[in-house]
């Protein structure tokens, strides 16, 4: 991340220009709390150094850009772009839009957690431009209405702010101003004092020793008293670490984020790792540097943001789920945090409602599949379509957007449906969804389970019905019982494959002559990584890839390419960008339902199924190889390989155990 490089702080570059007296430097420094807009102000208001060389030793040492505002007409609709919070609390003025980029003067134009904040906020890239924070204090005055004069005396004064009333800037520079000359050690002292303050802060949210905070801890630079959220959760560089992370998982298109801590011992690689889940792989963002003292802190801040969280229990797991802003959308995310050995650790579900893809008709299905699956759908309403549809595969396969496009695509005034989830992921229009919780006691002994909302939702004339997951026999029987009284009910159950799922339900004592008359079809469905279409290019056929479409008698048609990712800026160098769905559709029949009768398992039920039309999974994920969707590798679960690793098969397995006994 081109961004997160380090550039020298202000006062580094004071100190290395020579023109600062170090003593005073470090007074300065200790006033602005590393505040850069405060720090520039004191130099100036001290006459430290000529405003020119200030703004040469500046653009030199951060490699920046400087903007004249004097010379610049804002458009006060530029201004709005920006909230004025904002704006006032980082000292930052946008002058001008062009293209889709937003520009922006700064005091600090390195800081790129605001200005990913503004794109975030205002969907515009930003450009920064360095500025003085008492000439973007007058460009704001005139822009918002104010005086030449006014203007004038502001940028001699420091005015009155951005918007209406007066800055954190200009209040500290007033305050400088009245307080007579600071000696050194006085200064050292208060830096030490509010040092130890946050420090303490930090132990009380290490120790959980709440009490620590209390009665003990004030602000150092006055007499009010601060608890744990304000002193240690809610500083700056804690905030922009969250800010960060959540940004880059944002940026990446990943669907966790994952927060771990790691303790060496002997203290020297102590460390918080983070990593993102794309495209179903975890990477390491190794941009991402969290300090170690602040591990902690982090895991806090964000038990904070969900407000469901106990900040001072780190004993027992926690749920909540946090909501952002982002370019005027809500995104939420679903957290877990569990305790560890070395701290406490989260995982953050990223629950982007943009992101979802409701259109089933661009899922990924062959054709086939999809024209069998739609007309599972037809004839909704009037209790004239009834019965089980479930889908089928592990945790992260995208059975829950599967059951999303179904429902969307059924979805009309006309039709009633309703649907029990833990929890409710995403929101659709015109659904009932309600978020079933297993902890919340109803009478006696009874909690609100699946099974409880099921029950309610017979009383509710619906025409739909959809369970997040049928986990017991409670809950599969009153699924069964509905799909036999005219209502058709979607699910999803943990199995590898859609013939096992019936195996799977009889394994809960459901009986099979209930099973077989109420299943409509079983989904099951895998995902795959998708070739990046920027860099992916043609290969022929290996011997070995050939086998593997000779051993699941999938032809493949004369003068077929397969594809090969190269690596790219796009799709990060990986040769993947995006997945793509694996299916295997299994429409109950006369003669699979006999066999239910007669035989569960699920070798028969394969069999019977593949001979009535079913294509197996690694069948349709090859069918995409030949797409150019994917690759063999991909298809057979290769992606856990080692990348140099290739798929084999049995053929493969033969020529290398030639190669041995040639060897001996």
């Amino acid at each position: 991340m081109e961004g997160l490089i380090r550039k020298k702080q202000l006062k580094e570059l004071l100190l290395e220009s020579g023109l600062v007296d170090p003593k005073k430097l470090e007074i300065f420094a200790a006033k602005s709390k590393g505040n850069v807009a405060q720090l520039l102000m004191f130099v100036l208001k001290k006459n430290v150094i000529e405003r020119q060389k200030l703004l040469e030793i500046v653009l030199k040492g951060w490699n920046a850009k400087a903007v004249d505002l004097s010379q610049i007409s804002i458009d006060p609709d530029v201004l709005k772009l920006v909230p004025e919070a904002l704006q006032k609390r980082h000292t930052l003025l946008p002058f001008m839009k062009e293209e889709g980029i937003l520009l922006v003067a700064m005091p600090d134009p390195r800081d790129l957690f605001v200005a990913d904040d503004i794109q975030l906020r205002t969907g515009f890239q930003v450009k920064s431009y360095f500025a003085f924070p008492d000439d973007i204090l007058a460009a704001a005055r005139r822009a918002t209405g104010g005086d030449e004069k006014g203007a004038k005396e502001e940028r001699e004064s420091s005015g009155s702010g951005l918007g209406r009333g007066p800055s954190a800037i200009e209040l500290a520079a007033e305050e400088f101003e009245d307080e007579e000359e600071i000696e050194a050690e006085d200064t050292a002292s208060q830096s030490e004092v509010a040092s130890e303050a946050l420090e303490k802060a930090l132990e009380a949210v290490r120790d959980q020793d709440m009490g620590a905070l209390g009665e003990g801890i004030e602000v150092a630079k006055g007499d009010e008293k601060a608890d744990i959220t304000e002193v240690d959760t809610a500083a700056p560089e804690v905030e922009k670490i969250i800010n960060i992370i959540i940004l880059a998982a944002m940026r990446e298109k990943a669907s966790d984020i994952h927060i771990e801590p790691f303790e060496d011992p002997k203290g020297k690689r102590s460390k918080v790792i983070v990593r993102l889940r794309v495209d179903g792989m975890l990477r390491d963002a190794k941009y991402i540097k969290i300090p170690w003292p602040f591990r902690n802190a982090i895991i806090a801040k964000i038990k904070i943001m969900t407000k469901s969280m106990n900040i001072t229990e780190r004993r027992i797991p926690q749920s909540g789920r946090i909501q952002v802003m982002a370019k005027g959308n809500p995104v939420e995310f679903r957290c877990e945090v569990v305790p560890t050995a070395y701290g406490e650790s989260c995982v953050m579900r990223v629950l982007d409602r943009r992101s979802v893809q409701v259109d089933i008709n661009s899922m990924g299905f062959l054709p086939d599949t999809l024209e069998k699956l739609l007309g599972l759908l037809k004839g909704i309403g009037g209790k004239k379509n009834f019965g089980l549809v479930l889908v089928c595969g592990p945790t992260g396969s995208g059975k829950s957007t599967t059951l999303y496009g179904c429902l969307n695509h059924i979805n009309r005034p006309d039709i009633k449906i309703l649907t029990a989830e833990n929890p409710v992921e995403y929101n659709l229009d015109g659904i009932i969804q309600v978020p079933v919780n297993p902890d919340l006691k109803l009478s006696g002994d009874k909690v609100f389970d699946f099974s409880a909302a099921l029950r309610s939702f017979l009383r509710l004339d619906p025409d739909v019905i959809m369970v997040g997951e049928i986990r017991d026999k409670e809950t599969a029987h009153i699924a069964m019982e509905a799909a036999m009284t005219g209502h058709l009910v979607f699910s999803t159950l943990h199995t590898n494959d859609a013939p096992s799922t019936i195996a799977r339900i009889t394994e809960m004592k459901i009986p099979a002559y209930l099973v077989a008359s109420t299943t409509k079809a079983i989904l099951a469905q895998r995902l795959a990584r998708r070739l990046c279409s920027e860099c992916k290019v043609e290969s022929d056929p290996k011997p070995d890839e050939i086998a593997v479409f000779k051993e699941h008698d999938v032809p493949i048609p004369k003068g077929t390419k397969f594809y090969r990712g190269k690596g790219c800026d796009a799709c990060k160098g990986g040769g993947f960008k995006g997945r793509c769905g694996i299916h295997e559709l299994l429409v109950m029949d006369d003669n699979i339902r006999t066999l239910c009768l007669k035989e569960v398992a699920a070798d028969p039920l394969r069999k019977a199924a593949v001979a009535s039309g079913m294509r197996t999974l690694i069948q349709d994920g090859l069918m995409k190889v030949i797409q150019g969707m994917t690759t063999v590798k991909e298809v057979l679960g290769g992606a856990e390989q080692k990348e140099e690793d290739e798929p084999k098969t049995d053929a493969k397995k033969k020529e290398e155990e030639k190669k041995e006994e040639e060897k001996k």
